[in-house]
């Protein structure tokens, strides 16, 4: 549906956090949506937000829900590509290659909302909300490197042939950005499986045995690092 004004100020709070708007006031939100007039969907859990191979119209914003990115390998295997939470964007890599099918699956994790922003609206100026165009684009830009030092960090994942290697990484990973040896995962074991590219079953052991050797703790997505020079020398080995 078509947002209408009191609609754009109740998600307002969720595009504070959103990376394309960084460094926007509240009214400055709220003046460039009248402009862009986006749309906005609801999807039940499990649907297919977009499917890989659809009709590409423009860049998506996670308001409500959580979702995952995934894509089939030539196996036919599913690989997770990135996990979205509310402010997240999405398609913006494409947004304006000249790509006309999403490549990739996004699909809902939970009941989701999702506000779809075409990109010409982003390109054409108008006299409304003309003054945050410069930096909205700036902000794309920064998005769309984010993005591509991820994928580069995804490539490395899928690099290591080991599997303790991979999980050390992983957790070392989330240790830094969580600033402290306790933190927890934003993804259950099924989902960092996935997207570590190993299998449940033998992530699982792996991570009982450095449980075992007294290299970390967990519970569910709780985790806790105990010793961290061994999970640097797992990564080196």
């Amino acid at each position: 549906m078509i947002l209408n004004k009191g609609e754009i100020e109740n998600i307002t709070e969720v595009l504070l956090n959103c990376e394309l708007f960084e460094n926007f006031s509240s009214e400055k939100i709220i003046s460039i949506l009248e402009c862009f007039n986006p749309k906005i969907y609801s999807y039940n859990k499990g649907d297919y937000i977009v499917m890989a191979g659809s009709r590409y119209h423009g860049m998506g914003i996670l308001l409500e829900g959580n979702g995952v990115v995934t894509k089939e390998n030539a196996a036919g295997n599913r690989v997770m590509m990135n996990l979205i939470k509310p402010g997240s964007i999405f398609g913006e890599v494409i947004a304006f290659s000249g790509t006309e099918k999403w490549p990739s699956n996004v699909q809902a994790q939970t009941n989701c909302r999702v506000m779809f922003i075409e990109n010409e609206m982003i390109l054409n100026q108008c006299s409304e909300a003309c003054s945050h165009h410069s930096q909205l684009i700036r902000n794309l830009l920064k998005s769309v490197s984010t993005r591509a030092i991820m994928l580069n960090r995804r490539v490395e994942y899928l690099s290591m042939k080991g599997i303790n290697s991979k999980i050390a990484s992983f957790l070392l990973e989330y240790m830094e950005k969580a600033g402290s040896n306790t933190f927890r995962l934003p993804v259950n074991r099924n989902e960092m499986a996935e997207f570590l590219n190993i299998s449940r079953p033998s992530m699982s052991r792996e991570m009982g045995i450095m449980r075992d050797k007294g290299i970390i703790e967990f519970h569910k997505e709780a985790i806790k690092i105990i010793d961290v020079e061994k999970l640097i020398r797992m990564i080196e080995e």
